[in-house]
């Protein structure tokens, strides 16, 4: 295998939400759904948690250990050096992305990416556009990448937006992209938990689905958002954060760069 880990970010601390990651979803806490699903990906050398050294956040680590995964305490702020800190103490030379913002991130869309970033022998693999506001997307990065990221980047580069400083420097990267299939690419629908109506709708979606403690999968959320559009006004009021929509607007330059 070739050190490809997922490493799952999380911290109690937020600003619009606080406590989210624990937020009850059909009886589970949220960070446990996302680890349960992020654990069934194939092409994995391992998993690990991060997040800050913040007392705070021990009931997380407790949760990511039950779990049965690595768990690494790192920087508050800085998290591109969290990420960056995770990935040597585990030996890993890829890291695969995941929020713990995302409950419903695709599975088949992860195994996809870590394949292709593999047979590209890629810095970093990911699908462009406006799918990154669903939250349901990882993305795969190389350790070296990440590296040489916290060396030239500066502060603005080291927040919850890691990638900034691959996509603001394509040239600098072997970079390689993907699509959503059409079944799965929903911009309009907000997947993603930030404030209190995303985790309104997260519980709607799970008490719908999730059956005998089973995780219900991205395609199966997906479906019954379609089949009940009222479900998707939850919230749809909601403003994207600055820094994602930042994100979307650099990928016209990644298009660019990587067609040269």
């Amino acid at each position: 295998m070739n050190g490809t880990w997922a490493v799952v970010t999380a911290r109690m601390g937020s600003t619009r939400r606080p406590g989210k990651a624990l937020a009850e979803l059909a009886g589970i806490p949220l960070l446990e759904v996302l680890l349960q699903r992020v654990a069934a990906a194939r092409g994995l050398d391992g998993f690990v948690f991060a997040t800050s050294t913040r007392p705070e956040n021990e009931p997380l680590l407790a949760l990511a250990r039950r779990c049965g995964w690595e768990t690494f305490a790192g920087d508050e702020d800085d998290v591109l050096k969290r990420h960056v800190e995770a990935a040597h103490a585990v030996g890993a030379r890829h890291v695969v992305r995941i929020t713990g913002d995302n409950p419903l991130t695709c599975v088949e869309t992860l195994e996809r990416l870590v394949a292709l970033h593999a047979e590209c022998q890629a810095d970093y693999t990911y699908v462009p556009g406006d799918a990154l506001l669903m939250g349901i997307l990882s993305e795969v990065i190389s350790v070296s990448a990440l590296e040489r990221s916290w060396q030239r980047g500066d502060g603005r580069h080291r927040s919850e937006l890691v990638t900034l400083y691959i996509k603001e420097h394509p040239n600098e990267f072997r970079i390689a992209t993907a699509e959503l299939p059409p079944e799965l690419y929903r911009p309009a629908y907000r997947l993603t938990v930030d404030e209190e109506d995303d985790v309104r709708l997260m519980q709607a979606l799970f008490e719908g689905l999730a059956v005998d403690g089973r995780v219900p999968s991205t395609r199966e959320a997906i479906a019954l958002l379609d089949a009940s559009p009222a479900l998707a006004e939850i919230n749809a009021h909601l403003q994207h954060k600055a820094a994602n929509l930042r994100s979307v607007a650099l990928d016209a330059g990644v298009a660019a760069a990587t067609r040269k």
